[in-house]
């Protein structure tokens, strides 16, 4: 110490190196918002109005993780430098996807809420290996948790599954049943014995 240092008191620096917990809770933040506002930019093309729900979903889930980022110090996180150029390639590919059919824009749009998802499992699956006893990833994980129930709601609205279907069938075989009398519940003629058989058969086939 030099005589200019004399009754000075060194103070802490105001800088502080994150750990790398904390720099992985950034990246796993990062990507996620990265994937969110790819996402809303594909799903928001003007040709693509029967998707338009599925971004009002990506919008939310990146507003979601911008909100969270505010709560702690911890969990802030700098937006990807790719964001501009994912976000115009997103909206360009949005444009060329509202050019095919539906069967095949839904197909797509399946497959990137499916991408998603299995993101978000990914990042709990890691949450659980490398941070099971760290505090402030309990909040990241019900976060993330809820983002990938949502893309798989999704999913779920585009392609409804075989359980769906079975219980449609099965509550529509009841419904009719029901409305027949209790004597006369099966009726004699030979279009409603076809039409009755018909819907037993198509609900067999999808439960097996």
């Amino acid at each position: 110490m030099n005589w200019l240092e004399k009754g000075c008191v060194r103070a802490a620096p105001a800088f502080k190196r994150r750990t790398p917990k904390q720099e992985l809770i950034s990246n796993m933040l990062r990507q996620g918002h990265l994937s969110h506002r790819s996402a809303s930019k594909l799903f928001g093309a003007p040709k693509l109005a029967n998707l338009e729900p599925l971004g009002a979903t990506e919008m939310s889930g990146k507003e979601k993780l911008e909100a969270f980022a505010l709560q702690e110090s911890h969990y802030r996180f700098r937006p990807s430098i790719l964001l501009p150029l994912a976000s115009c390639a997103s909206t360009t590919f949005g444009h060329v996807l509202g050019t095919v059919s539906p069967q095949l824009s839904r197909s797509y749009a399946a497959g990137v809420k499916l991408a998603i998802g299995d993101y978000y499992n990914d990042q709990i699956r890691e949450i659980y290996a490398e941070m099971p006893d760290y505090p402030e990833a309990v909040p990241l994980k019900e976060l993330f948790k809820s983002l990938r129930d949502a893309s798989l709601a999704d999913v779920e609205r585009l392609f409804p599954s075989i359980e769906v279907q079975a219980n449609a069938l099965m509550r529509y075989v009841t419904k009719t049943i029901s409305r027949r009398p209790r004597r006369t519940r099966w009726s004699n003629s030979p279009r409603q014995s076809l039409k009755h058989c018909c819907v037993l058969q198509q609900v067999c086939r999808i439960t097996i």
